[in-house]
């Protein structure tokens, strides 16, 4: 599915990028965390599932944005994990819409939807590239465990 595919991109580029792929809860510390990006539980259609893809790879490109150095990319931690989080619970949203094949055509993305979308994904992408230019940064975004984000 399309929506599918959209979710994998952007999960790819998260998780992967990241270098999360597995972990434990942070515990009571997501409550002082801000919480940025979409609200996934909200998503209940192709379509918001689309709006809310656009919102994280738009959230994920300011975090990654704001890093210029070590003490932003410790700052920055945080923010990646609920970001993470988020990605992991779009894909469970993801995979229940395709399991309800809710497919009329008012709950589908529309060509804005996806253009808005693309304009973010490459927002985050440059952002990743930018940081994976810099060993320095990159070095300091991949020691730090982000595994600990996925429940």
């Amino acid at each position: 599915m399309k929506q599918s595919t959209l979710l994998g991109l952007v999960l790819a580029l998260l998780l992967s990028s990241a270098g999360c792929s597995r972990g434990n809860s942070p515990g009571n510390k997501e409550e002082r965390e801000p919480d940025i990006g979409p609200d996934v539980e909200r998503v209940d259609s192709p379509a918001g599932l689309y709006r809310a893809s656009i919102e994280l790879a738009n959230a994920l490109a300011d975090v990654l944005a704001e890093i210029k150095d070590r003490d932003a990319a410790k700052r920055a931690v945080p923010k990646l994990r609920i970001l993470t989080r988020k990605a992991k619970s779009l894909d469970e949203k993801s995979q229940e819409l395709s399991r309800n094949n809710l497919q009329s055509a008012q709950q589908l993305p529309n060509a804005k939807d996806k253009e808005d979308f693309e304009k973010a994904q490459r927002r985050a992408e440059v952002e990743w590239k930018r940081i994976q230019a810099k060993p320095e940064l990159w070095k300091i975004i991949r020691e730090m465990d982000l595994k600990g984000s996925l429940p």
